[in-house]
């Protein structure tokens, strides 16, 4: 059982699908948090937890997943990739008004990691970050 989960931690999209629920769990372990204190601010719940989530996502993703050392350039396509998803769920959602919530979350949740870890993989990440020589 160990050799399994070892081999399949050698696997990238693994450790982005691990990376991605961790993520998940502080943004929303964080929202409930701020909402224990300030039951009324949900907008303010979730804008903490979704950075503090996106901190730790683009650090961990860079670092284990990507195996890229950390740059301002990456961090801001980074963030430029998962905006576009934010903006794709919405409209995405905005879509399907004839479909279940379930179906609607359902292919956000399946297509945003795939179309993510795609534009990661072949934009956010795929340049090296090397400093200046003098």
């Amino acid at each position: 059982m160990t050799q399994l989960i070892s081999k399949l931690l050698t696997l990238r999209i693994v450790r982005y699908g691990l990376t991605g629920g961790v993520a998940t769990l502080i943004h929303f372990s964080i929202a409930l948090l701020v909402l224990a204190q300030l039951p009324q601010d949900f907008a303010l719940a979730n804008f903490v937890g979704f950075s503090l989530a996106f901190i730790f996502s683009y650090l961990v993703q860079t670092r284990w997943v990507f195996q890229k050392a950390l740059a301002i350039n990456n961090a801001m396509r980074f963030f430029a990739v998962q905006l576009g998803a934010l903006c794709l769920s919405v409209w995405l959602s905005s879509q399907l008004t004839h479909y279940p919530n379930f179906v609607k979350v359902g292919l956000v949740i399946v297509l945003l990691p795939a179309i993510t870890f795609v534009i990661h993989r072949f934009w956010t990440f795929s340049k090296t970050e090397t400093s200046k020589q003098q």
